[in-house]
């Protein structure tokens, strides 16, 4: 039976990405920062700002899984804020990659999240794994990301990154902050809501990190759904499902600006056109590829 490390998957993607590997029976270990959680057994503290990591022999390992990273969305970017955000990504692979040459131990797969950030914000042409990188902070910060997780080679047979897009999910993330305000009859689209949204049903992205894996894929693969959709119409099927019109009229970009700042409200009016075309022509298939039945799925049945 294989032995999976999971570095910080407390969030979204990392738990239900576990109950996943539990339905396989793949036995699982996760390295946690936060004390209070660790059972010692199943769940070890780690905390690579200070140094601490458990005793453990990591020959164990067939794969090592990394999502460690402070929410990009979640304050403002200040300077602090931007050290913060780096920091948490690349710190604990460096960390990661110490401990392994330590023991002298090469592990056959490396697997990290990345982010669609990664590419331009607005791009008229469709983004492949082999697109520019984009200019300004989060490109900048998913570049370096990437990077560190490139050079943890030494110490891994295989490494595979996964840009991520919007997820799509039952509790947490971009639906639930969409779906909030629409409740309340206070639901709106941020600007002209023509931006194209690279999407991802979290089931299809977790069977994602798990088929590159299973198949002994490396790369650096889009994690998005095949029919990307506009910000406005997803809007509308969100509505639609919790029976909630969409009464006030689109915020406009100065709003936005002045609300979440110059650079976070950017995230908000992207507009990527993403290709998920290199991992589908590996094999893997999409249950969900539009996001009419992937909003449906989560709202109404969740």
């Amino acid at each position: 039976m294989s032995e999976i490390l999971l570095a910080g998957a407390s969030g979204l993607i990392g738990s239900n990405l576990i109950k996943k590997f539990k339905q396989r029976n793949y036995k699982i270990v996760l390295l946690s920062t936060q004390k209070n959680k660790c059972d010692g057994i199943e769940t070890l503290f780690w905390d690579p700002e200070n140094g601490v990591f458990p005793d453990i022999d990591l020959n164990r390992f067939s794969a090592c899984y990394n999502f460690c990273g402070a929410g990009i969305f979640d304050k403002n970017f200040t300077t602090e804020r931007k050290l913060i955000l780096t920091k948490s990504r690349i710190e604990p692979i460096e960390f990661l990659q110490e401990n392994f040459k330590k023991q002298g131990v090469v592990i056959p797969y490396f697997i990290s999240a990345s982010a669609s950030g990664y590419y331009p914000n607005i791009c008229l042409n469709e983004l492949k794994e082999d697109s520019t990188v984009g200019k300004g902070f989060i490109s900048e910060l998913v570049n370096t990301w990437e990077q560190a997780a490139n050079n943890f080679k030494p110490q891994a047979e295989n490494i595979a990154i996964v840009r991520i897009g919007i997820v799509l999910a039952k509790q947490g993330g971009f639906l639930e902050k969409l779906a909030a305000p629409m409740k309340f009859f206070a639901g709106a689209i941020p600007g002209s809501g023509k931006q194209i949204c690279s999407w991802v049903h979290i089931d299809d992205l977790c069977e994602l990190f798990i088929f590159l894996f299973e198949n002994k894929i490396a790369g650096t693969f889009n994690g998005v759904a095949p029919k990307p959709e506009s910000i406005a119409n997803i809007s509308h099927q969100v509505a639609q499902c919790i029976h909630r019109p969409i009464l006030l009229p689109n915020i406009p970009v100065f709003m936005l600006r002045l609300i979440f700042g110059k650079e976070r409200h950017e995230l908000l009016l992207c507009d990527q056109n993403i290709s998920s075309e290199k991992i589908e022509k590996l094999g893997f298939k999409f249950t969900y590829t539009n996001s009419e039945a992937a909003v449906k799925n989560l709202l109404q049945h969740g």
